[in-house]
């Protein structure tokens, strides 16, 4: 090889065989027994349950505005998700608290339960108060504060089981120059390494 290769901080330098185990044959009937999911079903959560976990979190300092917040798992969903291709969480923001800026590959949607507060969305502000509904674009960088005298509910629906399900699921703090993937990496063996391509 003459050519220089193009290579940058995340870019691989080092290979390894591929491990036959990681792939395999299938008949007919054992593809199609395993292609499609069973059904999902439907799930209630009870608002005065989400009320009292965010409660018994609200005064544990292990906890701030950005993980005090509730998911709501569906016992037949993929990647801890509410239903299959959507991810529903409810925050408890205290006076003055804030989810702090950062962005993400995933969408969402906010739906302010009770409260006052705003959110910046890239380069625009929305002032919000209970039973407003706004959206957050994929990969926006966004904050929430709580600028009220009250605690602060907000719903978020995000479809992060898509992106999770695509490997395309990314976290970036609003204060760094990284945007970190989410996805563990698949353990490497360490036999057979070679260099170049």
């Amino acid at each position: 090889m003459t050519q220089k290769l193009k290579r940058n901080s995340t870019t691989p330098t080092e290979f390894v065989e591929i491990d036959p185990s990681a792939g395999g044959f299938q008949n007919h009937h054992e593809y199609m027994d395993g292609a499609f999911p069973p059904s999902v079903r439907p799930a209630l959560w009870r608002n005065r349950d989400v009320r009292a976990a965010l409660e018994e979190m609200k005064n544990d300092d292990q906890w701030d505005g950005n993980t005090r917040y509730i998911s709501l798992k569906g016992m037949d969903s993929d990647y801890n998700s509410t239903i299959p291709t959507m991810w529903v969480t409810v925050h408890l923001l205290k006076p003055g608290d804030c989810i702090e800026m950062h962005r993400h590959t995933p969408g969402s949607v906010y739906h302010v339960m009770e409260g006052t507060g705003y959110s910046t969305i890239n380069e625009y502000r929305v002032d919000w108060e209970g039973g407003d509904t706004f959206s957050c674009p994929s990969h926006s960088y966004h904050e929430h504060w709580n600028t009220g005298d009250t605690d602060a509910l907000m719903w978020t629906v995000q479809d992060l089981p898509i992106y999770s399900y695509f490997r395309m699921a990314t976290f970036q703090p609003g204060d760094s120059e990284i945007e970190a993937v989410l996805h563990k990496p698949i353990v490497k063996p360490e036999a057979n390494k070679f260099s170049g391509a």
